[in-house]
């Protein structure tokens, strides 16, 4: 018939847009966009840095926390009275005291104070300074100046302490005086010491030595720790 065209025979070249022929190619869809990893590496850096600063902190306070000074003694330590009285006559004591302590530092304390203090009955010296010491070298030093002050008629033993009333070590030297065959008078003198500081704490006899009260080291160094309290900032 004219005026008409048949359809191209299968498998014939489509035309353009003609009967069986695809449309137009749409473009491939772009690719996803990558995030920026810029604000996770600052978010890090401020992390790793607010670390560092919180553990700066932590470790001033801890130091500050852990430092000590002995100044002048007040009028009452650990519930204890200064008594000024008996720090004038027993001035021999006090020195000794002094030079163990200087023994004991090596001679590296300075502003070395003292004092006597009363609770009824019982007086206790205490001396004490100010320095840079080691306190695990207290056993070994401590011993040495003891045994190095005390005279032949005296014996000593040094007992390391595990509480020290606060931080540090502590130790104390068992004395035992021997007046006679018949008669014996036991004290102790114990100390404690800090990175900053150095204390010691005696009873002071009443009297002759063979007719004062004897003092267990156990004693003294309930003492020292209610005492130290106040002795020490």
């Amino acid at each position: 018939m004219s005026g008409w065209n048949p359809p191209p025979a299968p498998g014939g070249p489509p035309g353009p847009y003609g009967y069986g022929a695809p449309g137009p190619v749409p473009y491939p869809p772009p690719p996803p966009r990558r995030s920026s990893s810029a604000g996770l590496v600052i978010g890090l850096i401020l992390g790793i840095g607010m670390i560092f600063v919180l553990l700066v902190v932590v470790v001033v306070v801890v130091l500050a926390g852990n430092s000590h000074s002995i100044g002048t003694p007040p009028p009452t330590a650990g519930g204890y009275t200064r008594d000024y009285s008996t720090e004038s006559r027993i001035s021999s004591q006090i020195n000794s005291q002094r030079s163990i302590i200087r023994r004991a530092t090596d001679y590296a304390i300075d502003d070395v104070y003292s004092a006597v203090y009363e609770s009824g009955s019982d007086k206790y010296l205490f001396v004490g300074g100010n320095g840079d010491f080691d306190p695990s070298d207290l056993y070994r030093e401590f011993r040495s100046a003891v045994n190095s002050e005390i005279s032949s008629n005296v014996t000593a033993a040094v007992i390391p302490l595990a509480d020290a009333g606060g931080d540090g070590e502590a130790v104390c030297a068992s004395v035992l005086n021997r007046q006679s065959s018949l008669s014996t008078y036991s004290t102790a003198l114990c100390a404690w010491a800090t990175k900053d500081t150095f204390g010691t704490i005696m009873p002071v006899p009443e009297g002759s030595l063979s007719t004062s009260r004897s003092y267990s080291y156990g004693t003294v160094a309930t003492a020292m720790r209610l005492m130290r309290k106040d002795l020490e900032d």
